[in-house]
This record gives C-alpha cells, sequence and structure tokens, in this order.
C-alpha cells in the first residue's frame, strides 16, 4: 500500500468518524431523555420514601425492595405476566409463521392481504381493547349472540377468572401478528428460489420444504421476533387495563399495571415503592433477555 494511500486514510478517518457520531446523535439523544435518564431516576426514587406530590421525602434504602418480596399482589401480577407471556408469544409468532406459507407470494393478492394483516398492528390497543370489550359483552356482544344462536349458553369471557387472561392473549396475538407476519414475509421472500426447487425435484412437498428449508433460512428473523414479542409482553398493560381493570379476582392485573395502581391510581400515590416494582421488573425483563440472546439470537447468527 502506497505512502499516499495510507495519508488519505488518516487523514479522512476522522472526519468519517464525526459523520457517524452526527447521524447517530439524535437517537442518543432521544434514548437518553426517554430511557437513561428515566431508568436512573427509577433507580433513586426506588431508595426513597416518596408520594406523587413529592413531599416528606425520605430515604429509605431497600426496604422498597423488601416489601415488595413480601407483597403478595405483586407475587400474582408476576405469575399474571410470565402467564401472558409464555403463551401470547408463541401464538402471536407461531401464526405469523403459519400464514407466511400462504402470503409469501409476490402478487398482489398477497401483497393487499399482508396489508389487510397489519392493519390491527397499527391501531390504537385502547380502541381495540374498547371495540374487543363490546363485541365480548355476554348481554350486548356479538360473538356471545352468535353461539347463543346456535345452542351455547352466553359465555363471560371478560368476568370469567378463568377465561379473563386467555381472552386478553387471544386479543392480543391478534392485533400484534401482523408485524411479526412482515417481518417473516420478507425474510422468506429472501430464501433462495433454488433450495425450493432442488427440493421439489427431490420429492419434497410443502411441510417438508417449511421445515427444512424456510425455518433454516429465516430464523434470525424468526429469533429477533421471539426477542422482541417476549420483551413486549413482559410490559403489558393497556390489554387488561382496558379490557378488565386487572380483574375478575386480579387474575389479569400484571406487574405494569400493579406500578401504576401503586404510583398513580391508588392513594398514598407511592411513587418509591411504584420504582421498586418496575426496577424489579427491568431486572426480569433484562435476564430473560440475555438468556434469550445467548440461546437463541446466537443459534439464529
Amino acid at each position: 500500500m502506497s505512502k499516499t494511500s495510507i495519508q488519505k486514510k488518516k487523514k479522512y478517518k476522522p472526519q468519517q468518524q464525526k459523520s457517524a457520531y452526527l447521524f447517530i446523535l439524535p437517537s442518543m439523544l432521544i434514548l437518553t431523555v426517554f430511557i437513561f435518564i428515566p431508568l436512573f431516576a427509577s433507580l433513586v426514587i426506588s431508595l426513597l420514601d416518596m408520594n406523587i406530590f413529592m413531599k416528606d421525602i425520605s430515604f429509605v434504602g431497600l426496604l422498597n425492595f423488601v416489601r415488595a418480596f413480601q407483597d403478595s399482589r405483586v407475587h400474582n401480577a408476576t405469575l399474571n405476566t410470565f402467564y401472558f407471556a409464555v403463551l401470547e408469544v408463541p401464538l402471536q409468532v407461531g401464526i405469523a409463521l403459519l400464514l407466511s406459507i400462504y402470503v409469501a407470494k409476490d402478487n398482489k393478492y398477497t401483497r393487499a392481504l399482508r396489508s389487510v394483516y397489519y392493519l390491527p398492528f397499527v391501531c390504537s390497543m385502547t380502541a381495540v381493547g374498547i371495540v374487543w370489550s363490546m363485541l365480548l359483552d355476554p348481554n350486548l356482544g356479538m360473538l356471545p349472540y352468535l353461539l347463543r344462536c346456535i345452542g351455547i349458553e352466553s359465555i363471560s369471557f371478560l368476568k370469567d377468572p378463568n377465561l379473563a387472561m386467555p381472552t386478553i392473549i387471544v386479543v392480543s396475538a391478534w392485533k400484534g401478528f401482523g408485524y411479526t407476519l412482515t417481518l417473516i414475509t420478507a425474510a422468506v421472500l429472501n430464501v433462495p428460489s433454488s433450495l425450493y426447487e432442488a427440493a421439489e425435484m427431490d420429492g419434497a412437498n410443502t411441510w417438508q420444504k417449511f421445515i427444512h428449508i424456510t425455518i433454516p433460512g429465516i430464523w434470525p428473523t424468526v429469533s429477533f421476533c421471539i426477542v422482541t414479542t417476549t420483551i413486549s409482553a413482559l410490559q403489558m398493560f393497556d390489554q387488561a387495563y382496558v379490557m378488565t381493570q386487572g380483574g375478575p379476582l386480579n387474575r389479569t392485573e400484571t406487574l405494569v399495571q400493579y406500578i401504576y395502581d401503586r404510583g398513580f391510581q391508588t392513594a398514598p400515590y407511592d411513587l418509591g415503592y411504584a420504582s421498586a416494582i418496575s426496577v424489579y421488573l427491568f431486572a426480569i425483563i433484562a435476564v430473560i433477555t440475555f438468556i434469550l440472546r445467548r440461546f437463541i439470537l446466537e443459534k439464529g447468527e
């Protein structure tokens, strides 16, 4: 390599670094303001006895965390959160995977179909929750009415303690699978067609091609969807708050909903205690994300 080229590299490298930093600066500012600063503030507030009016603030150390580990509603909310995530994530990703077999074709019909599937994702979860609450109402809802028409007794989907959470899981998967389907379909379209042609020559059917060609070819995208969907599921709030308000019998109350309740809804509005629970949730999400990255994302790579 000539001295001139080396000098040019040395000359332009600092300028290239400056340009890169300028491009990432807006994102870093947004992350700092809305992620890093609130995260640090939550950690500090979790060590304080502090209400929403910020009066009579005192340092209590780890007492808020001790109180959280002894709180039966925290235990209940944790179980509900895991229950939701363990069922909703496979359901959402599974539906998207199965539908990708049929919509991963580059024609007008499948493109329109993918757009239709994507529509629920762009709708507000609050609006979706209200509409589904009306559709499932045992007295006025369309679905209970149709069930009565075929001789099935009216079912209280959102008022039955055993059915409320499964109902919310189905609604959440219905709303979110369009986004997952879009990502997976894009990955499927990038799998070389020559692999499918070779498999057809060997006598493989559609299911065999899906298992042995499609899944391995799109696994990085699938693993990304699993990780991001799991993180989102562990922070579930809107669905339960709008459709059941955490009931019946706190069977749909999640950690985020309990944090909101203790900090902003139920007196004495204990921000310190709510922040301690939020730090507890953050630790859970961090550990689960690390495990998923270790055993799923790395396998995909």
